[in-house]
């Protein structure tokens, strides 16, 4: 496997980890057997108690998720680990919103999981005052690529606002290819897609955003790695 470990010499203020969602229905399935809001598969909650264990370690003082069901069930295994109450972000959802169909011209916005259907199933989460009755997503169209783009953009910011001037420790459990698109907005290398259930490390201070270690599984044997 390759050493994935970017090096970074500048002692940073807020550490943020990047978390890959386990492994969904949608990920182990043909496309066009892909439903709108998938769960974890079998396979997915393994990784998900594995990488749970794993950042124990980090000693991480937030936790925020997507509002996405295969983030959710992600989460609640570290929120299980950690004890940390998690906090649901419609800003970490992945890139085209929650919709139905295969090609973007045909897709249909769906509504997403409502506040109390979160709350059924993860109880006690915090979550984004924009999710209510209607749905996270509120059955809005195919967000498009330049869409997404700006969204990781904002999300950026807002996260250097909020966090780049305090010595926090923060896990966004998002999707991979709005984590890439996210790391886009401040590294130039190109990078492949997230393992699922891995774990990417920024460093964000005051003055400079920069990837220190990038999809990284050392809490997942070889047979356990899936895209």
């Amino acid at each position: 496997m390759p050493d994935n470990r970017i090096a970074c010499s500048q002692r940073g203020a807020v550490d943020l980890y990047l978390i890959r969602h386990a492994q969904s229905l949608n990920n182990a399935q043909p496309v066009e057997l892909r439903v709108p809001d998938p769960a974890l598969t079998e396979l997915g909650h393994e990784q998900a108690r594995r990488v749970a264990q794993h950042v124990v370690g980090l000693e991480l003082t937030r936790l925020i998720t997507s509002p996405f069901r295969r983030a959710l069930e992600t989460t609640e295994h570290i929120r299980l680990a950690t004890g940390l109450v998690p906090e649901v972000r419609i800003p970490l959802h992945e890139t085209g919103g929650c919709v139905s169909g295969i090609e973007p011209v045909s897709m249909i916005g769906c509504p997403g999981m409502t506040r109390s259907e979160i709350l059924d199933d993860f109880p006690g989460y915090q979550i984004d005052a924009d999710i209510d009755g209607q749905g996270w997503w509120r059955g809005q169209p195919y967000e498009t690529p330049q869409q997404a783009r700006e969204r990781a953009a904002r999300l950026l910011g807002h996260t250097r606002a909020e966090f780049g001037h305090t010595d926090a420790r923060v896990a966004f459990v998002t999707h991979g290819d709005f984590g890439l698109l996210f790391l886009s907005r401040f590294h130039p290398l190109p990078l492949v897609l997230f393992y699922n259930a891995s774990v990417t490390h920024v460093r964000i201070t005051p003055d400079a955003t920069q990837l220190v270690d990038y999809n990284t599984v050392p809490h997942l044997p070889e047979q356990m790695l899936s895209w």
